[in-house]
């Protein structure tokens, strides 16, 4: 396998596939669908109070994602920090310690590769960028303001942009444009008049394949951290 040119510590080639997606086309089409998000989750907190929409909860969401890569065959990973910025909307059941919750975000993923098959050295680097919807089970109960939660529950990425070191080019011949996906977290938030706070851990785990190459495939798996403000109803 080839080994990439390093100045600085830094990798100097990058895949043809892939740009920083903050500049150019791939830039606006994050921030297209960020947008949109955002400006979904204000049109429904800004809506009509109505008595089936009581007990719920209406927000945005922010945080940070540590993302690595499974590779099958091994080698050796590490976790690149990345983000999640999107908008949520968590209602209640008819059993009471029982909620659902629908999220539609922008994440960035992927992950630093330190060796190749045979174990030598390499300094690769892939960077993924997804829209994303999860729908979650979530469980929890309170005690005045505060409360505690678990939720679980599958997910989509739906991938808007990668970017590749030019030798992992060379391995990862086939992007998917959809990944599913599954995850599970803990929090605790408190309610304070109509509004409510969360802080939230959960692992993310790629179901099917994010990359898949000749003699390779690669799965995302990401732990984030993420606050959630919302309005409630």
């Amino acid at each position: 396998m080839a080994r990439l040119t390093i100045h600085n510590g830094r990798s100097l080639m990058y895949s043809g596939r892939g740009r920083i997606p903050s500049s150019g086309r791939a830039g606006r089409r994050v921030a297209t669908a960020l947008a949109v998000l955002l400006l979904a989750a204000w049109c429904v907190s800004a809506g009509p109070a109505l008595a089936q929409n009581a007990d719920r909860l209406t927000g945005i969401v922010a945080g940070l994602a540590e993302s690595e890569q499974i590779w099958s065959p091994l080698v050796e990973t590490d976790r690149r920090s990345g983000f999640v910025v999107g908008a949520f909307v968590d209602v209640r059941t008819p059993v009471t310690a029982l909620r659902v919750r629908a999220e539609g975000a922008v994440a960035r993923r992927g992950g630093l590769v330190l060796s190749d098959f045979r174990g030598g050295g390499l300094d690769g680097e892939v960077q993924s960028d997804y829209l994303t919807f999860q729908l979650h089970a979530k469980v929890g109960g309170s005690v005045g303001p505060v409360h505690v939660f678990a939720a679980v529950g599958p997910g989509v990425d739906y991938l808007v942009q990668s970017r590749e070191d030019a030798v992992l080019t060379q391995v990862l011949i086939e992007e998917h444009a959809t990944v599913f996906t599954g995850s599970a977290g803990v929090g605790a938030g408190i309610r304070i008049g109509t509004f409510a706070v969360e802080v939230e851990g959960r692992w993310l785990r790629g179901l099917t394949d994010a990359y898949r190459g000749s003699s390779a495939t690669v799965r995302n798996r990401s732990l984030e951290w993420v606050l959630r403000v919302s309005r409630t109803r």
